[in-house]
Parts: C-alpha cells; structure tokens; sequence
C-alpha cells in the first residue's frame, strides 16, 4: 500500500475503508456464528431445541463483541495506518472467520455439560479425545488472535506520533498490550492443560482458565497504577482494551 506524503500512513479516507472492512468481516463472523447452529424449524421441538442454543449463541457472540471492541478502540488510538497496521487487521478478520467454528462448538457443548444435558449440544463431541483436540484447537485459535492484537498495540507503540496516537493515550495503548498479552498467555494455557489434565475427571478445567483473564487485568491495571503514581480506587478517563460491553 502506498504510504501518504505528510504522514508515513494510509490516508484517513483509506483508513475508514479499512475499519469499515474489519466491522463487516466481524458482522459476518457473528452470522456464521449462527448459521452453524441453525436448522430448519418443523415443530414445536425444533423451536425448543433452537431456544436452548440462546446461551451458547451469547456466550460466542460476547467473545466475538470483545474482540471487535479491540479492534475499534485501537482504531480510535491510531487513526493513521502503515501498512504492517494493515496487514494484522486482515490477519485479525482472516482470524476471526475460522475461530468462530471451534468457538461455537465449545461454547454450546460447554453449555450442554453444565446444564446438565438439557440445553443441546452434547452430541457435538464424542469423547475425551475430541474434547482435547477441541480444546487444543479452540485455545491456539484464540491466543493467535489475541497475539495479533498484541502485536498491533505494540506496532502503534512504536509507531508513535506517524500513526496519530496522542502522548496523553500512550499510557493507554501500553496497559492495552499488556491486556493482550495476558489474554494471549490464558489461551495457550487452556491448551496446554488439555494435554496435562486428566479431562475424563476434570473436562471443565481447560475452559475455567479464560475465567482467570479478569484477574490477570486486575494485576496489570494495579501495575499500571502503581508505576503512574495513582491510587487503586481512582476511576480512569478512559477503558483500556476490551471496551465493556455495557
């Protein structure tokens, strides 16, 4: 891509059509997200049965949201693109249309298991064996793309100024990357501990390690106070990467 004259980045309009790609490419995803578990509805039982996958469908579309987040909040801190900034948003939604399948699959055999069979979905995997390969296949997934986000708040880092982030924003970009980091850390972990775990005693425990992501940030933004001189309790002006849904 061509580098703009006053700037070492894309053109703002450029930019635009940029995230504009990533935000439908991420709509996409969600369709998909619900197209792998749709079925044609004949009775009664079908809508049942198309209800009870409600769950598992909000659960894949809040990971879906959190990840698009990401990428909007780190449009807002560097409105100039290169074309390495580029390049790892397409990784990010070439990414995100493949992890939405492994992504449903956990998430409404997850449901499934915890509700003691009465949503649907335990039929989706078969034995232990499926079990750790899904869990090994979903945690890859995952750590992969929150690494690209790790690496798009370092490359902006970097970048600085060129990129259009703001001195007032740097602290934000850097906990932003540390985020990531940690989501990243919980996503090769869950993969592992697919591989050390007995799963035929303790199927859950690979999953409940993505559980521990909101301790991990609690310590980052402790840090994070702590070496910025401001107190624990002291609200921020801003939300650092993933944005809350709410």
């Amino acid at each position: 891509m061509a580098e703009g004259a006053s700037t070492s980045g894309i053109r703002p309009v450029e930019t635009e059509r940029m995230d504009a790609f990533v935000d439908a490419s991420f709509a996409f995803a969600v369709t998909l997200l619900i197209i792998a578990g749709a079925e044609p509805l004949n009775d009664f039982g079908d809508l049942l049965r198309a209800l009870g996958r409600i769950p598992a469908f909000a659960a894949g579309f809040g990971l879906v949201v959190m990840f698009w987040l990401g990428h909007r909040n780190y449009g807002r801190l560097a409105p100039i693109r290169d074309s390495w900034s580029a390049t790892l948003s397409l990784a990010i939604v070439f990414m995100i249309l493949i992890y939405v399948f492994p992504l449903r699959l956990l998430t409404e055999a997850g449901m499934a298991y915890f509700s003691g069979g009465r949503l649907p979905g335990r039929e989706l995997i078969g034995s232990i064996s499926q079990l750790r390969d899904v869990y090994t296949i979903y945690g890859i997934g995952f750590a992969v793309l929150s690494w690209l986000y790790f690496l798009l708040y370092g490359h902006v880092l970097k970048r600085g100024e060129i990129a259009g982030l703001a001195e007032a924003d740097r602290e934000e970009a850097e906990e932003s990357r540390a985020i990531w980091g940690v989501i990243t850390a919980a996503g090769l972990l869950s993969a592992a501990l697919a591989w050390i775990i007995p799963l035929r005693d303790l199927p859950w425990i690979p999953g409940f390690t993505y559980w521990l992501i909101p301790f991990g940030l609690y310590f980052i933004n402790l840090f994070e106070r702590r070496r910025h001189g401001r107190g624990i309790l002291r609200p921020r002006s801003k939300a650092a990467v993933p944005d809350d849904p709410a």
